[in-house]
């Protein structure tokens, strides 16, 4: 289960690099539209991890894990609608919020506490896209595109 785990959250990382890239090599209408794409596939994402706190296992069940993965699938919601019209802060946000769901991963997850390889692939991987995250803000305020 672990290996499936880790592929798939390689698989999914290769979308938020090849979306990143976009803006690099074509021209400013589709760079924007992958930005965009990237942002709102971030927020989906987000919303996923949050959804994925309603089954950690936990002795005793804490309440508070399920109020807090509410709050971080509102928190994608609002990443997407950022996305609209304000693209920057929503990737500002995006990269934030996945940064403080890594956090709380790390301190909630018997799973993620006990299984080394997955515990570091998550490391990895909430990186690799909030790099991918910068880069498309780079390319936003870039002031030669």
């Amino acid at each position: 289960m672990q290996e499936t785990k880790v592929t798939l959250m390689y698989w999914g990382l290769s979308l938020f690099v090849f979306l990143a890239l976009i803006p690099w090599i074509l021209s400013p209408t589709p760079a924007l539209q992958s930005i965009q794409a990237m942002a709102v596939y971030g927020s989906i994402v987000l919303a996923f991890l949050g959804g994925s706190v309603w089954g950690w296992e936990s002795k005793p069940p804490k309440n508070k894990n399920l109020w807090n993965a509410i709050g971080f699938s509102l928190l994608a919601l609002g990443v997407a609608l950022l996305s609209v019209s304000h693209l920057s802060m929503s990737l500002i946000f995006l990269a934030a919020s996945l940064q403080l769901f890594l956090k709380y991963e790390k301190e909630n997850s018997e799973y993620f506490q006990v299984n080394i390889k997955y515990a570091n692939a998550r490391n990895l991987i909430t990186n690799l896209v909030t790099i991918c995250c910068i880069t498309s803000l780079a390319f936003i305020f870039n002031p030669y595109t």
